[in-house]
């Protein structure tokens, strides 16, 4: 078996389609900017990968975004053009590096964007800060109430500038982005421009969840900008995970060898008591099936986010193993098994050591080491 470039593929392992991811990238860029919607490309289901993060601004795209500063230093390391934004609220262990590292960070508490203001006065630079706003998802953010206190405290401050506000939604709460959401912080966003003289140049009206917004809308408001990444690997909305008719899905895959298959019962014998991991195990009689054991298990990816390609069933796994009904599929040991991931499952394999990473379909093609 050979990969791309010539080389004996590696097991597991995620193939990563730079085409895809670009073409996704570009379609989704095209859409919102006909509706007037600048696209944050959020990089932290892919650990802030360069290449990937090459792709997207090769499709136009002006900022990229991530939850963890660690992937931001890979991507300014790797000098790619690009305005780079901490979509999480900064530590203040970490301020030093959001300030070095990123652009603009987004913030919610008045002492961290002070100890930014002091860290960008130090770093003789200008950081952009997004306040971002608590519309009911109990995230992070200020609420409404308090946002004219807070822009009065960091009006005055050096070394910061304040560049727009943000919300977000559809994720701890699962509070639906739909067109109230929108226009309250339109609302929001209006009433804190007049009475502060300001413009705001970013409104960011939050991230995936906000696809079918965007779609059914048909006002806008001051509405410019969205973080976008799990649409962009996935091809999906995430509001009910419906395809988008326009983008690629499964731009990322996962492959694995079969270690073992065999013929065995379907139900385990003797008495029954937990996993390994604390729960009670519930199997289905199938009779006699013949089962194939790959060389991945919890500790390497979410079991949960993966389909296997072909007509076969996840039984269950271990820390090192899954094990699949293979049903009528021919498999034997050696062979590879392939999987469709959904975000969680991506994020995880993406984030672990065992899985090697390998790109394709790309002239940038860069190895990277995770």
């Amino acid at each position: 078996m050979t990969n791309f470039d010539g080389n004996e593929k590696k097991s597991p392992r995620v193939e990563i389609d730079l085409e895809k991811i670009h073409g996704n990238t570009k379609r989704l860029k095209d859409f919102f900017d006909q509706r007037g919607i600048s696209m944050m490309c959020v990089t932290k289901g892919v650990l802030g990968s360069p290449p990937i993060a090459r792709a997207m601004v090769e499709a136009g795209v002006k900022l990229l975004a991530d939850s963890r500063i660690e992937n931001l230093k890979r991507i300014r390391d790797a000098g790619i053009d690009a305005s780079l934004v901490l979509i999480r609220t900064p530590s203040m262990g970490k301020v030093k590096d959001v300030v070095k590292y990123a652009d603009i960070s987004v913030n919610s508490e008045i002492s961290v964007i002070e100890r930014l203001s002091l860290e960008a006065g130090n770093q003789k630079k200008i950081h952009g800060i997004i306040l971002m706003v608590d519309l009911g998802d109990l995230r992070e953010g200020i609420l409404p109430r308090d946002l004219g206190q807070t822009l009065l405290k960091i009006m005055p401050l050096t070394g910061v500038k304040i560049l727009g506000i943000g919300t977000n939604l559809g994720c701890i709460g699962g509070v639906l982005p739909d067109q109230a959401k929108m226009n309250q912080l339109s609302s929001i966003a209006r009433d804190l421009e007049q009475r502060f003289n300001i413009r705001f140049d970013i409104v960011s009206g939050g991230n995936s969840a906000n696809y079918n917004w965007v779609k059914s809308a048909g006002d806008i408001g001051r509405i410019n900008n969205l973080r976008i990444g799990e649409m962009i690997f996935t091809g999906r909305e995430t509001v009910d995970y419906a395809r988008v008719e326009f983008l690629e899905t499964n731009t990322i895959s996962l492959a694995a060898q079969v270690i073992e298959v065999k013929e065995k019962e379907s139900l385990p014998r003797g008495t029954i008591t937990t996993d390994a991991f604390g729960a009670v195990p519930n199997f289905a009689d199938r009779g006699t099936i013949t089962r194939a054991i790959v060389e991945i298990g919890r500790q390497d990816v979410l079991i949960s986010g993966l389909t296997p390609v072909g007509d076969m069933e996840i039984l269950g796994a271990s820390s090192d193993h899954i094990v699949i009904d293979l049903k009528k599929m021919h498999v034997q040991t050696g062979d590879e098994i392939r999987f469709h991931m959904d975000y969680g499952a991506m994020l995880s394999a993406m984030t672990s050591p065992y899985i090697e990473k390998i790109y394709l379909n790309s002239p940038h093609v860069l190895e990277q080491q995770f």
